[in-house]
């Protein structure tokens, strides 16, 4: 997996990982080749890195990708604990919040302190 900034994608390139905006909302599907057209929508959005598929100059993960990993964990294990409920509407943005809280309590190390 490579993980690029915006700037430096060109038409082609296939992504490795799903794109979501600030708000959660999928924007691109992982599998996605990228054109002109979605790199401009990526960049409107504010997107400032992607995850691309092929191989990068070292196998160790990056802060980028271990987000990424992270936030795939969160919505896998939200979406088991909300699995009765997901079709309610205030359901699924309080899945999301607790999503976006979750994530921040993992990676933001002041957060973790004020979560234990």
């Amino acid at each position: 997996m490579i993980h690029l900034k915006i700037d430096a994608v060109k038409p082609g390139m296939v992504l490795a990982r799903s794109v979501y905006n600030q708000q959660d909302l999928l924007l691109l599907e992982k599998g996605t080749a990228l054109t002109k057209k979605r790199i401009w929508m990526l960049k409107t959005w504010g997107i400032d890195r992607v995850s691309l598929k092929g191989r990068g100059q070292n196998d160790e993960p990056s802060v980028y990708e271990v987000e990424f990993e992270t936030r795939e964990s969160i919505e896998r294990e939200l979406q088991a604990k909300f699995a009765d409920v997901i079709d309610d509407p205030v359901m699924q943005e309080i899945m999301k919040a607790a999503g976006r809280q979750l994530q921040k309590s993992l990676t933001d190390p002041d957060k973790q302190n004020e979560t234990t």
